[in-house]
């Protein structure tokens, strides 16, 4: 089984202030301990990293340790990178969903759940006999062309 974080459970993740996040950050490292293989994504990365600097810089903090934490699972999860590979097949979900009438974010979004979704489609191309499964706390754009569940549901 591979598990891909998106930004929602990545987020809690790294910031386990309230017990519904301590519950996640538990999950995903019982997942790890398993023997499960967690990926996130570049993108991810982003979302969660650009509001910690912001709340760094509007509290006026030198640091944060939610920055630290993200960076230091880096060291424990592949973070899948934005090629141009995945950029094509992110299009490629992008226009399908529109084709479909079921847009997933504004036309001028860059449509973060699009790209997760074709991470997801090129991981299944790579590896066609195992199960794959966003971890999220959203399944409704990303089940349109994925399969998602949410993290609390994902048992092993």
């Amino acid at each position: 089984m591979i598990v891909i974080l998106d930004s929602s459970v990545l987020g809690m993740v790294i910031n386990p202030n309230i017990e519904q996040i301590n519950q996640c950050e538990e999950w995903f490292y019982s997942l790890l301990a398993r023997g499960i293989t967690v990926y996130s994504s570049d993108i991810c990365d982003y979302e969660v990293r650009r509001s910690l600097i912001l709340d760094k810089i509007n509290r006026n903090k030198l640091t944060s340790k939610g920055i630290e934490k993200l960076n230091d699972l880096r060291d424990t999860i592949t973070f899948l990178p934005l090629t141009s590979t995945l950029m094509l097949e992110a299009a490629e979900c992008w226009a399908e969903v529109r084709r479909q009438g079921l847009p997933t974010a504004d036309e001028k979004n860059i449509d973060a759940d699009m790209i997760i979704c074709a991470q997801w489609r090129l991981l299944k191309k790579e590896y066609p006999n195992r199960t794959i499964i966003i971890a999220t706390t959203n399944i409704r754009h990303l089940n349109i062309l994925a399969e998602a569940e949410k993290w609390e549901n994902i048992r092993v």
